[in-house]
């Protein structure tokens, strides 16, 4: 963390927190707002730096309340626009507690994926099923996570009824969403990317080689 936090009055009896921090990492500052004073220490030999006391990423992310920038900049941009903006305003809006904002946007995000993989279905359950058809190739269980989620937490006929998921659901759908989306569009290039360096390798060492023996 770059410096001690500072706070504002949020209410007349509630402090607000602020935070920046800089990525060990990528050396990019973010801020964070919390109500709650979290205990640092000072590393700081030159300057005043100071670290969170607070060891375990999960723990600390539940400490903030909002946090610039989201994870838009985090998911990798292999992954389309659309999908990326969506699970962005989702998930500020769950950190707000905007839950049927939050709710809308997983939707959209089923909805909008269905587009790109040509899925069919008018409902979020349908689409999810013929998700699950049309990308055989993946793991079952991402696709039954998202169908269960629905299942156990609606009983409205219509989906234009629907009013959204409640928190702990919402954190279930988008992690097994971003991880889907990660499967369908980042691991491949993944893969594609690292077959043609082995490819470019082997040329190279082989090609070499013949050379040689041509010689």
């Amino acid at each position: 963390m770059s410096n001690i936090p500072h706070s504002f009055d949020w209410t007349p009896e509630k402090k607000c927190y602020v935070y920046f921090a800089v990525c060990d990492s990528c050396e990019q500052e973010s801020m964070h707002l919390s109500f709650e004073e979290i205990a640092t220490h000072d590393i700081g030999v030159v300057s005043r730096k100071y670290r969170f006391d607070i060891a375990k990423s999960e723990e600390l992310d539940n400490k903030f309340f909002y946090s610039v920038p989201t994870s838009f900049f985090s998911l990798d941009k292999r992954i389309p626009k659309i999908l990326r903006e969506l699970i962005t305003e989702a998930e500020g809006c769950l950190k707000s507690i905007f839950l049927t904002g939050a709710s809308a946007c997983a939707r959209k995000i089923v909805y909008e994926l269905a587009i790109l993989q040509k899925a069919e279905g008018s409902k979020y359950d349908e689409r999810i099923k013929s998700l699950k058809k049309i990308r055989s190739d993946i793991e079952e269980d991402y696709f039954d996570t998202l169908l269960t989620v629905q299942q156990i937490t609606s009983d409205k006929v219509h989906e234009q009824s629907y009013d959204g998921w409640q928190a702990k659901h919402l954190r279930l759908i988008l992690s097994t969403l971003v991880e889907l989306l990660n499967i369908i569009y980042v691991i491949p290039e993944i893969r594609k990317e690292k077959r043609k360096s082995i490819v470019s390798l082997k040329n190279e060492i082989l090609g070499k080689k013949s050379n040689k023996q041509n010689s």
